[in-house]
């Protein structure tokens, strides 16, 4: 089960650098996988995402040499534009699909 996000801006503040910490190879996986959601598509899963555009996302994405903070950027407008998290809004999800590892907290480690 999922929520739909409502934290204060500190929270927000929090996740989103949380996102900017993860290794550049996490970031890579997420934006490629952002770029083969495709529902309506024929090449698409019964999820709606299509293997075969992620391996071509991600290929090209490692070959752009994309920024660890471009690639947190673009994460994490399309994060906050399906604004989901975990049931009781504990971890963000950075992905499409909630998968657990690719999510972060609201709040920032002690």
């Amino acid at each position: 089960m999922a929520w739909s996000w409502s934290h204060t801006a500190e929270a927000y503040a929090a996740a989103y650098a949380n996102c900017c910490e993860l290794p550049l190879e996490t970031l890579q996986v997420i934006a490629a996988e952002w770029e083969a959601v495709r529902p309506d598509e024929s090449d698409a899963d019964f999820e709606g995402f299509s293997h075969r555009v992620y391996e071509s996302a991600l290929a090209r994405i490692k070959r752009e040499e994309l920024s660890a903070d471009l690639l947190a950027d673009l994460v994490w407008e399309q994060a906050s534009e399906q604004a989901t998290c975990d049931n009781g809004g504990w971890a963000a999800w950075l992905c499409p699909f909630g998968c657990g590892c690719h999510s972060v907290q609201f709040d920032r480690a002690a």
